[in-house]
């Protein structure tokens, strides 16, 4: 496992480099978002994705969301609909994923436990921005701990979760610090009208009413 301290506002092309050929190759990496730390890989590669799952100790029947670097991007794996469109000129990037009906046979079933939905993500951050235009595919944003544990917020936290044997299972931390004590996105499912907020975070539901001009 190596470690490396990257400024999450303007990372260093060497540290770019390195955090793609990882994803590149199937390896796990530690990446901070603008909300918690997470584990990312290659959402195209079925058996990294099945690494994190184990990692976690995160059931298969619970789905993984997804980091593109814009609505474009999304375009390729899920259908974009008028309210996405309006809430991504609003709040991204940001702390919002939108739940979206995935195009099939595109990414690997077990990434989504065989839904019919993805749920898209673009982080505030530079360094996740970048690392998905310089990736060129979509990569996983699941939380960076094990499953019903505490978020984590540094990579200290993410490591006294871990045993030793479960840390060397990750090829790559990239360290920013402290993050702030702020709740995951968002989740918002839009394939349903009207729209329902499966998991509360910093876009309150007042919020997204007001951007598509509806009441929930």
């Amino acid at each position: 496992m190596e470690s490396i301290k990257v400024n999450p506002q303007n990372p260093q092309k060497e540290s770019l480099n390195k955090i793609v050929s990882d994803l590149g190759t199937g390896k796990i990496v530690v990446l901070p978002t603008e909300t918690v730390y997470t584990f990312a890989v290659d959402a195209t590669n079925k058996e990294a994705i099945e690494k994190v799952y184990k990692l976690k100790g995160r059931e298969f029947s619970k789905p993984m969301h997804v980091v593109v670097a814009s609505i474009k991007d999304a375009e390729k794996y899920v259908e974009v609909n008028k309210p996405a469109m309006i809430l991504a000129q609003h709040f991204l990037p940001g702390p919002l994923t939108l739940v979206l009906p995935k195009k099939l046979g595109i990414l690997p079933e077990i990434l989504t436990s065989g839904l019919p939905t993805l749920g898209i993500r673009i982080p505030n951050t530079p360094l996740n921005l970048l690392v998905a235009r310089k990736f060129g595919k979509p990569y996983t944003t699941t939380s960076a701990n094990i499953s019903g544990r505490e978020n984590p917020y540094s990579v200290e936290e993410i490591l006294n979760q871990m045993s030793d044997e479960k840390q060397e299972e990750i090829s790559l931390i990239v360290d920013v610090g402290k993050l702030p004590s702020l709740p995951p996105s968002t989740l918002l499912d839009l394939t349903c009208t009207p729209p329902k907020i499966l998991r509360e975070g910093p876009i309150i539901k007042e919020q997204i009413e007001k951007a598509l001009d509806i009441s929930m």
